[in-house]
């Protein structure tokens, strides 16, 4: 009984994937979203055109911006102003993956330390 209940299941639902009318337009998925990869974690940013909604980034509209900006050159993006950076040899692994504006973004870089990294590049590893 179990197998006929579920084999009519699967047929319902392949019935209405075939029927259903198509949707409309819309970006792909993970257009304007990247995940920045820092000693702070992983974090997800989507700068997407109906808003970021709940901000997974505490400068998530100034990242959103600055990657914008650079058209999704990391490394073009300076330090934040008037930052300073220790002298400590600690090194960290940062980097971005994703897409903006249509650019494929695949970043990486070592910063002499987790400190050096927050600021390093903008918003963007300031978390």
């Amino acid at each position: 009984m179990r197998t006929r209940t579920a084999a009519a299941a699967l047929a319902a639902l392949g019935a209405l994937a075939i029927f259903a009318p198509p949707a409309a337009a819309a970006p792909a998925a993970g257009d304007n979203e990247v995940r920045i990869y820092s000693p702070n974690g992983v974090i997800l940013v989507d700068c997407g055109p109906s808003g970021p909604g709940l901000p997974t980034h505490p400068h998530q509209k100034e990242v959103c911006s600055e990657i914008s900006d650079a058209k999704g050159d990391i490394k073009s993006i300076p330090p934040l102003p008037g930052q300073g950076c220790t002298d400590v040899w600690d090194p960290v692994l940062i980097g971005v993956t994703g897409r903006m504006d249509g650019k494929e973004i695949l970043f990486s870089e070592f910063q002499p330390n987790s400190g050096c990294a927050a600021i390093s590049h903008g918003h963007v590893f300031l978390y």
